[in-house]
């Protein structure tokens, strides 16, 4: 059985969603490419609004509205994807919404299922990720597409420390707050171009940045010296074209990389016509933000 794309923080530099197509991104037919959160990590119980980055390519009519659920069954031990296979199934599902955005409510038992108070339930205490968090599946479903899913960031409390260190990291830790895609430019031969028309069968530099702002700094439990550090979070960008070539599927800084740019080469088709590019940001706690640009190849 393969899942679909997963907004997966855990994973964000590996390479964020476990598929296997030779050219992840080329757009060809409906997908969900994204979902941002606002906020971008939640309390058990509270509220937020989510949105999805429907792609779809220039000759589709429309972009198809997602149905929105909560997967209400934690991931076995012996299974290797991001969540339970149990999700696939209608009777571990908590409707949530339907369209392209939806306000709605976090389970008030996420930590339990999800994060280190499994323990509670009778159920294995689940192992936070890379950055120390913990996540709340949401599946998204298309007509006649494959299901996909969003991991939100959900705020639990240390389970595994002393009392005085769970004091010392509520104190200093601070739930992540989305960054902010700067516009998308394009060159040739490293001179600016515009972004709108685009030149036929040329490999066209493009650059996205973000605020140094962006890149934030947080607490995060060690558990191998049981003290409280603070690290900064990685920046990873997704790109994405409805037709033409990029050169790479995915780029971005490491933590302690403070550069605040990011880079990629697009070849463009030899024909004239319409095309759509997707970019998506990415924080290593799960953070998102997101663009659309519908552009044209010239005669």
């Amino acid at each position: 059985m393969r899942l679909s794309t997963f907004t997966l923080n855990a994973v964000l530099l590996a390479g964020c969603q476990p598929r296997f197509d030779e050219n992840e991104g080329l757009v060809t037919t409906a997908r969900v490419l994204a979902v941002k959160s606002e906020p971008a990590e939640v309390k058990p119980g509270a509220s937020l609004a989510l949105t999805a980055l429907v792609a779809v390519p220039p000759s589709s009519a429309g972009a198809p509205r997602p149905t929105w659920c909560f997967c209400n069954a934690p991931k076995p031990p012996i299974e290797d994807n991001a969540v339970s296979s149990a999700c696939l199934d209608a009777t571990s599902l908590l409707p949530a919404g339907e369209g392209p955005s939806i306000e709605t409510q976090i389970p008030g038992n996420a930590c339990v299922l999800f994060g280190p108070n499994a323990a509670a339930s009778g159920l294995r205490p689940r192992d936070p990720d890379g950055t120390g968090g913990y996540f709340q599946p949401v599946r998204l479903d298309l007509r006649s597409a494959v299901p996909t899913f969003h991991l939100q960031r959900v705020s639990c409390p240390l389970a595994d420390a002393s009392s005085d260190i769970a004091t010392q990291f509520a104190a200093a830790y601070r739930p992540n707050q989305n960054p902010r895609l700067m516009p998308l430019v394009a060159a040739v031969d490293h001179q600016a171009i515009p972004l709108d028309p685009l030149p036929k069968g040329a490999r066209i530099q493009l650059q996205v940045s973000w605020s140094a702002d962006d890149a934030e700094s947080y607490a995060y439990f060690e558990r191998s010296t049981q003290s409280v550090i603070t690290r900064r979070e990685a920046m990873r960008v997704a790109w994405y074209a409805s037709s033409g070539k990029l050169d790479a599927e995915a780029t971005g800084r490491a933590e302690n990389d403070l550069e605040v740019t990011t880079d990629n080469v697009w070849t463009s088709p030899d024909s004239p016509g319409a095309v759509k590019f997707w970019v998506v940001l990415r924080d290593s706690r799960g953070g998102t933000d997101f663009a659309e640009y519908d552009v044209s190849v010239l005669p």
